[in-house]
């Protein structure tokens, strides 16, 4: 239920259930996150791309994936908190993460989106919570994300009136991070992935990391936090690099840390 393919330092999880719009059951959850814990301390990998198959991204949680016996509430607690990793993972680890969104992302298949560094959708891609309407409050998560991402007032109005949106909509509130043609899609993350992948991957971890921070950090914690990062980076083979293909006017051959 979940493709996984290589080439040039880019990794593509392909969720594999176009039938059903590639929604999320709790296997192919499993699967996801044991590829994303995978690919996280692979250092073969240097960019992650996440799509679906067919003409969905991913349409959330199926709930026709039911366990046989009525599970209890603490159970659901449990279950939501392991799922969540997913989310963790794509956020936090040290390489680029990019969502190709080639149809509808909803529910837990937008979350999964949002949890990415970049978002690129094609004209045809459409957004919705589907939490309030299915009487639920949402994924562990998806509140600090979308608040963070897109800030409170549009995070509320996100999951308050549930409504579809279409890519355009979804650009001009900063859902996403590009629109692009539908028959463009493909390219444009390919072309973008690479050149992240041919990127200096140290530097990334160290940027993701200082804007997971500053978050949470005030100004001068912030300060404090970014300063070894940068000065690691500083003395890095890669920036080493980058200013001797400067001087040498060059491009730079990044290797990572």
């Amino acid at each position: 239920m979940l493709r996984i393919a290589d080439a040039d330092g880019v990794r593509t999880l392909t969720l594999d259930r176009p039938a059903r719009l590639n929604a999320l059951t709790q296997a192919l959850l499993a699967e996801l996150i044991a590829a994303l814990d995978a690919a996280a301390v692979d250092p073969a990998v240097r960019c992650l791309v996440l799509t679906g198959a067919g003409r969905g991204f991913c349409a959330g949680y199926d709930l026709g994936d039911k366990p046989a016996e009525e599970p209890r509430a603490d159970e659901v607690a449990a279950i939501m908190l392991r799922d969540s990793r997913a989310l963790t993972l794509l956020r936090h680890m040290g390489k680029p993460t990019i969502a190709a969104i080639g149809g509808p992302a909803a529910g837990s298949g937008l979350l999964l989106a949002a949890a990415c560094d970049l978002r690129i959708a094609s004209e045809g891609a459409v957004f919705k919570l589907a939490f309030a309407s299915a009487g639920r409050c949402g994924d562990p998560g998806g509140a600090y994300l979308l608040t963070h991402l897109l800030g409170p007032a549009r995070a509320r109005e996100l999951f308050l009136l549930d409504e579809k949106i279409d890519a355009g909509r979804a650009l001009s509130i900063g859902l996403v991070t590009r629109v692009v043609g539908d028959k463009a899609l493909d390219a444009e993350v390919a072309a973008l992935a690479r050149r992240l992948a041919s990127g200096p991957t140290g530097a990334y971890a160290a940027i993701k990391r200082n804007l997971n921070a500053a978050e949470a950090l005030g100004f001068e914690e912030s300060i404090a936090a970014e300063a070894p990062g940068n000065a690691r980076a500083s003395l890095s083979h890669d920036g080493r690099e980058a200013g001797l293909a400067f001087a040498e006017r060059r491009p730079p051959v990044f290797r990572g840390w």
